[in-house]
């Protein structure tokens, strides 16, 4: 039984300390969570975005925060990026990943100002209890984690019907573990935070 779970659910070594202590679990053995997977969604998040913008530096624009999210548009449905099962039995796992994502912004809202994502996740503890902050499934009066924020460098405006496409990776080194992310549609950004120059975790 273990409580490693960040706002993104693997952003604080969750999947790397599970792994080393597995050894100790018997193979009949259950993990506490037993799974957990993340989530984003493209925010409007115009206040945040101006706060980190005022630090003047690329650091701030490749760092993920986690942050009671205030005055925020919410611009389409969350979609699930990273799952991590436990325990893995399996010796050719990674815990690096990818994703890409689609997201069709609702033509309701006109164009839209993509300032960044908001990140969630939701676990699985055992059988059917779930424990989690991703909004369509929350648990309620849950106060422990706040959603988690990825800053775009330079806001990537979203025309009616025009898919809004994002890539996502957790990568793994010898000594930290960061996270990666670019837009490629309607425009492309700059990779966000390549080779965790700016925000990793150590191991």
């Amino acid at each position: 039984v273990s409580e490693l779970l960040g706002s993104f659910g693997d952003n604080e070594l969750s999947p790397e300390c599970l792994d080393g202590a597995q050894r100790f679990l018997k193979e009949d053995g259950i993990s506490i969570p037993s799974s957990y997977t993340s989530f984003i969604q493209p925010v409007t998040a115009s206040k945040l975005y101006n706060d980190i913008k005022s630090h003047k530096d690329l650091v701030h624009f490749e760092t993920a925060y986690v942050a009671k999210l205030h005055r925020i548009a919410r611009l389409a449905p969350t979609q699930c990026v990273f799952t991590f099962i436990h325990p893995e039995h399996s010796t050719k796992n990674s815990n690096q990943r990818y994703k890409k994502l689609r997201f069709d912004i609702s033509p309701d809202t006109g164009s839209a100002i993509v300032h960044g994502f908001a990140g969630y996740f939701d676990a699985t503890l055992y059988k059917d209890v779930h424990l989690g902050i991703e909004p369509s499934t929350s648990t309620p009066n849950m106060f422990s984690w706040f959603p988690i924020f990825f800053p775009l460098r330079t806001p990537v405006c979203v025309k009616p019907n025009t898919p809004l496409e994002v890539h996502f990776w957790r990568c793994c080194g010898s000594i930290k573990v960061w996270y990666e992310w670019c837009v490629t549609s309607p425009s492309a950004s700059p990779m966000h935070n390549s080779n965790g120059r700016s925000h990793w975790v150590g191991l």
